[in-house]
C-alpha cells in the first residue's frame, strides 16, 4: 500500500511528497545531479533507490 494511500485512510504516518527538482534549492540540484551520475557510474551499487518514487 503507498504512503499517500495509508494517509488517505486515517493513518498516522503522513503522506510525504517527494520533492519535485524544480522545487529544490540550487544546492540540492547539484547534489541530486551528483548523485544520480555516481549512479551511472557505479552501475546502480552507490544510491540504488536514487531513481524511485516512493
Amino acid at each position: 500500500m503507498s504512503k499517500q494511500a495509508q494517509a488517505a485512510q486515517g493513518s498516522a504516518a503522513a503522506a510525504k511528497a517527494p520533492n519535485a527538482f524544480k522545487q529544490m534549492k540550487p544546492g540540492q540540484k547539484i547534489m541530486h545531479v551528483i548523485k544520480v551520475m555516481l549512479f551511472f557510474v557505479t552501475f546502480g551499487f552507490a544510491f540504488h533507490n536514487i531513481l524511485r518514487d516512493d
